[in-house]
């Protein structure tokens, strides 16, 4: 090997790959030679931890979808990157809890603004390792820019070197829901939002392979704030991990609780000479703008904002300044900036009209006040849930066609026992009981994923579990089958009665040990990051297709042979063996559909139906259109929603408070 060959950096080799593993350790020398790598013998001193396959493939799969959901996705579409500003930084030490606080002579609690240039990630890198960082801004200053641009630079390291730490987004909104500790939510929305398993969540969590980055401290709801801070400050003591959390400043001021982290930086306001800079490189028609914003107070003041001049830009772009509106109190601007912004977005996108801009108007705040009222960031069309519904009329309507499409169900394997007439009997009276259920209106959940355990279905359906956990089975099989003993009994005599009652009755205990065993055996698990809209849903049905067909073919070979067998015994004992094999066998088939359709209803079918009844609901109500993800693409068309995968997020929050807190008209229009 020439000289010339070997000299190989530690970076080149530091993620090679080395029978079939992939190499993380800090220092590799390209002289320490022990297994082939690219041509060159390695041999990794210290030893590093090595990823298998499929590890290195579940890092790269996460790493992925946090680039192509939030940085992708959401940093490079925001109205910020469309013109980048410098944001100025300033140390707020005065925001975190110090160890060394209580020691005066050690440290200056006031702000301490940064060199002018400085990037987060730089202040990042400089607290070292098991940084906890904290950021803080105003509305509309920056803060999730400036997580989604940490964020950005930590992936790139991460995709290079796999012993950096995997950088996750993740809301904090949502803690609020079980206010669980913080690993276990941690874990809880791995799974959700990136469809990763519990099993191997909990690996990544345990083993300190993430860098959680927590935005919207300020969104979990008032109540938890503190308890919030508690938990993230326990997590960050127990586990010694890497953390950065945002939140508007002053909800966090609020608070009686603090961080105990080892940093916090605050967003400084905009400077009259970056406002002035930006207005120069937008380079639009903006005189009246600049005209404006040169005397008047206010709006110097909501242009301190980058959220806020963004939108000055926007919606003033080519307006005399004449024409522009002037008040003195500082809300109310904001409230006129924002109604300009939709009037202008509205006049901006005039092809392809589909809806009138009324109708998208009185949507866009039903669908605003809804997500603040569930402290929603992303919206996904299948976790709409009934308590969406504001009233009892809605909501009985609600379960009136819940109750009449799972009696379509219900009716339809009666009718495949009995007939027609029976059919629209059972229909009519289970579509009344279970449109009377209250339990109706509980929360919808998807199944987008089955994982089918063969040896737990086996194990269900072993003897004991049919005589410990499957009693109700036997019960019911004594029933049955003293029933059917009885009416062969009066037609047939007492040995025809003994016999048939017995078949039937072993044949309702192993049928149901085995629907039991196959029901149990179905493992589901959501998936809340999406690539198309409704996809939940679409695939909650599939799901349900498959596991009916799945089931009822089963039940068919397995059930319908064992009641053919019984029934051919007992039949024949009247008609004739064959013939009572063959009408067995039928009868094998129409249980097989029977338990097809209310397996495929457990897994996903029965999600499809709440789903599609609360749909029609809230169409007849006015609040969605009837195709609610071409609407949705078209208010994201217009820059008043942003797509992110299958989901949708109102280009800021600041614009969805502003839709939530305006009052739908009265409006009369056709859906």
């Amino acid at each position: 090997m020439s000289e010339e060959q070997k000299k190989v950096s530690n970076n080149d080799l530091r993620n090679s790959q080395c029978e079939g593993g992939f190499v993380r350790a800090d220092t590799v020398n390209a002289d320490q030679i022990g297994a082939k790598i690219n041509n060159y013998n390695v041999v990794v001193n210290p030893p590093g931890t090595q990823l298998t396959r499929q590890e290195y493939r579940n890092r790269q799969a996460l790493l992925t979808k946090v680039k192509n959901f939030w940085v992708k996705g959401v940093l490079e579409k925001s109205l910020y990157h469309q013109v980048m500003i410098e944001l100025g930084l300033e140390e707020r030490p005065d925001a975190i809890t110090n160890p060394w606080s209580e020691i005066h002579e050690i440290g200056d609690d006031s702000p301490q603004p940064l060199r002018e240039g400085t990037k987060v990630i730089d202040f990042f890198d400089k607290i070292g390792t098991g940084a906890t960082l904290l950021i803080l801004g105003e509305p509309g200053s920056g803060k999730t820019t400036t997580l989604l641009e940490l964020a950005r630079n930590l992936i790139a390291r991460a995709e290079q070197d796999t012993n950096q730490l995997i950088p996750v987004v993740f809301n904090l909104s949502s803690w609020a829901k079980k206010r669980q500790t913080i690993a276990d939510w941690l874990v809880d929305e791995l799974n959700s939002k990136y469809d990763v398993t519990k099993k191997i969540g909990e690996a990544l969590v345990t083993q300190q392979q993430l860098l959680p980055l927590l935005d919207g401290l300020d969104e979990v709801k008032s109540d938890y704030r503190d308890d919030c801070i508690t938990q993230l400050n326990e997590f960050k003591q127990n586990s010694g991990v890497e953390l950065v959390v945002c939140s508007r400043i002053k909800d966090y001021e609020a608070l009686s609780n603090r961080l105990n982290f080892q940093q916090a930086v605050c967003i400084r306001l905009l400077t009259s000479k970056q406002v002035g800079h930006y207005l120069d490189s937008v380079g639009a028609d903006l005189i009246g703008l600049r005209t404006l914003i040169a005397k008047d107070k206010v709006l110097q003041e909501l242009a301190q904002s980058p959220l806020m001049l963004n939108i000055m830009t926007l919606a003033y772009q080519g307006v005399a300044v004449e024409d522009l509106p002037r008040t003195d109190v500082v809300e109310e601007r904001r409230k006129q900036l924002f109604d300009a912004y939709i009037k202008k977005m509205f006049k901006r996108r005039k092809t392809n009209q589909r809806y009138e801009n009324a109708q998208v108007k009185y949507w866009l705040i039903w669908l605003a006040q809804r997500m603040v009222e569930e402290s929603q960031t992303i919206f996904l069309i299948e976790k709409m849930q009934p308590s969406w519904l504001v009233n009892r009329k809605q909501k009985r309507i609600y379960r009136l066609m819940f109750g009449l499409m799972a009696g379509l169900m219900v009716g339809l394997m009666a009718g495949l026992m009995a007939g027609l007439i029976v059919w629209l009997i059972v229909w009519l009276m289970a579509g009344l009981m279970l449109g009377l259920d209250k339990k109706a209106t509980e929360e919808i959940k998807t199944v987008e994923r089955l994982d089918i355990n063969w040896k737990k279905i086996l194990i269900n359906w072993e003897i004991n579990r049919l005589m410990g956990g499957r009693i109700v089975g036997l019960i019911v099989g004594l029933i049955v089958g003293s029933m059917v003993g009885l009416m062969f009994w009066l037609n047939f005599g007492l040995k025809g009665g003994l016999m048939a009652g017995l078949m039937a009755g072993l044949t309702v205990v192993l049928m149901g040990g085995l629907m039991g065993g196959l029901i149990e055996g179905l493992e589901s698990s959501e998936i809340e990051i999406k690539t198309s809209p409704n996809q939940g849903i679409w695939k909650s049905a599939r799901n349900a297709i498959t596991v009916c067909l799945m089931g009822g073919l089963m039940f068919w070979l397995i059930g319908g042979l064992i009641v053919g067998l019984i029934g051919g015994l007992g039949t024949g004992l009247i008609r004739g063996l064959m013939v009572g094999l063959k009408v067995g066998l039928i009868e094998g088939l129409i249980i097989g559909l029977i338990i097809g359709l209310m397996v495929g209803l457990k897994n996903g079918g029965q999600a499809c139906i709440h789903h599609f009844s609360l749909r029609l609901a809230l169409y007849f109500n006015k609040y969605i259109p009837w195709n609610y993800a071409r609407f949705l693409d078209y208010a994201a068309d217009r820059i008043f929603l942003q797509k992110v995968g299958g989901g949708y997020i109102f280009i800021h929050r600041m614009l969805m408070e502003h839709f939530a807190e305006m009052e739908p008209e009265n409006l009369e229009f056709r859906i």
